[in-house]
């Protein structure tokens, strides 16, 4: 139901431009006909410049919705606006230009192209940097939640077993180790240093692993190991800490 009613509305839209757009062009032609004749090559190239204007105004009206999507409402609309805003420019100068000289119409219709794109190119570097950062962000909250739910998930196996002298270091040092993570830098928040991720990586494996020692039934030599392995994965949240600082 929500596909045709979206199919109706685009259908709508798409006709809408193509009836104004007709009717655009038939009036440049009413109104610049007698340029053809007398000043060929320039009226060409004011037909180029209205039917690029009128193709940036179909698109402004047609892809927003998309463009919201992909890069967010203020740069969508920044964008749209400065295409709007350039098509308005540069068919007003081919107004005023209309029987003045070729040479200075050319030359204001490029300089007014040539400022669109340095502003585009403005617009998308905040763009990519905007992009980049939100990238940045959900890593980070992906990478956090991660490993606090791995924290969670072995601190309900330890809250099951029965507690006895042996289980209880083995609790503690988990509870000393969960402590030093939270208080660490989150997980996903240092970006572009190999080290670093390397040594996050192997937290986060050896987490997975405690999980699986604690699964199964403990021995005594299995409660050393997993003593072991704890005490190894708090030594590498501190060297984390230190190359963090650094």
């Amino acid at each position: 139901m929500n596909n045709s009613k979206i199919s109706s509305n685009d259908l709508l839209r798409i006709s809408g431009c193509f009836i104004f757009d007709i009717a655009v062009i038939l009036a440049f032609f009413k109104v610049v006909g007698l340029f053809f004749i007398i000043a060929p090559g320039k009226s060409i190239f004011m037909l180029l410049v209205l039917i690029v204007g009128l193709l940036i105004f179909n698109a402004s009206i047609l892809l927003p919705s998309r463009l919201f999507k992909n890069i967010g409402i203020p740069y969508s609309a920044a964008t749209v606006t400065l295409l709007l805003l350039y098509v308005f420019i540069a068919n007003i100068i081919s107004i005023f230009f209309i029987t003045g000289s070729t040479v200075w119409y050319i030359v204001w219709e490029l300089i007014v192209f040539a400022v669109l794109l340095v502003i585009l190119s403005i617009i998308f570097t905040f763009l990519k940097g905007s992009v980049e950062n939100t990238v940045r962000i959900e890593k980070e909250q992906a990478d956090k939640t991660s490993v606090m739910l791995q924290l969670l998930k072995i601190e309900e196996i330890l809250n099951e077993k029965e507690i006895k002298d042996d289980i209880l270091a083995i609790i503690n040092l988990f509870k000393a180790l969960k402590e030093r993570i939270q208080m660490s830098t989150p997980f996903g928040r240092i970006s572009g240093n190999k080290v670093i991720l390397e040594l996050e990586s192997k937290i986060m494996d050896n987490l997975v692993s405690l999980q699986e020692g604690l699964e199964v039934d403990l021995a005594d030599k299995n409660k050393i190991e997993l003593q072991k392995l704890i005490e190894d994965t708090r030594e590498l949240v501190k060297n984390r800490e230190t190359l963090n600082i650094k």
